[in-house]
């Protein structure tokens, strides 16, 4: 059985007389490692027999050292982390491009007299009025709901009026107020939206929606 080497190796017996030139370069923290050791036995060295060295001194700096590599290995580790779920969220939301999103907006598209929207409510509500404008910020129609569960709900709209007319195809917006009794409860505007690209903003992905907004990968509320 025989074994290779580096070709760059001069003298193939490097390895048993430790040639500093194939020695791997010691890190920072092995540096200070020797330079404690050899500290420590100079002191061990020249200590006055009727004074020696402070056990417990001894073993404080050896701590002290253990502890530094610790946390050079620590941050090591979550360097590695770090770069993992960087690239785990580069293939996922590169994964979501081409789906349709459900995120915070107010915009929605009427086609065929049928429009829908979302709302996300933080808190249950007894009453959540829903209010329909058009492009020039009219209300046309409004809707309320009753007893809603927090969460997301779906908002469906066909297209007509408060007075049964039906309007033209287009973009429409919607604004909603939720209450609680006389509790005002946070409600935000849902928008259906396809994510069309994706990009990076501070190591965090952003994608790019149809409607022209931007959003996150957690603050999608639903994907399709």
């Amino acid at each position: 059985m025989a074994t290779t080497s580096s070709v760059t190796d001069s003298n193939p017996y490097n390895f048993l007389n430790g040639d500093t030139a194939t020695t791997a370069k010691k890190s920072s923290i092995e540096e200070a490692q020797d330079r404690f050791m050899k500290l420590l036995v100079a002191q061990l060295q020249t200590q006055d027999p009727l004074n020696p060295l402070d056990n417990a001194a001894v073993t404080s700096q050896m701590a002290q050292i253990s502890t530094v590599q610790g946390i050079e290995k620590l941050n090591q580790s979550m360097t590695s982390l770090s770069e993992m779920y960087k690239s785990s969220q580069s293939v996922a939301a590169a994964a979501l491009i081409g789906h349709i999103a459900l995120a915070s907006g107010s915009q929605m598209q009427l086609a065929s007299g049928k429009a829908v929207a979302g709302v996300d409510l933080a808190k249950n509500a007894d009453k959540v009025t829903i209010n329909v404008n058009d492009a020039a910020g009219k209300t046309v129609y409004t809707e309320t709901l009753t007893n809603q569960q927090a969460g997301v709900l779906q908002f469906q709209w066909d297209g007509k009026d408060d007075n049964g007319n039906q309007l033209a195809d287009g973009s429409y917006s919607i604004s909603v107020n939720a209450a609680q009794g006389d509790t005002a409860v946070e409600a935000t505007p849902l928008a259906y939206s396809t994510i069309q690209a994706m990009s990076w903003n501070n190591g965090t992905p952003v994608l790019h929606l149809a409607n022209g907004k931007e959003t996150s990968m957690d603050a999608i509320r639903q994907l399709i």
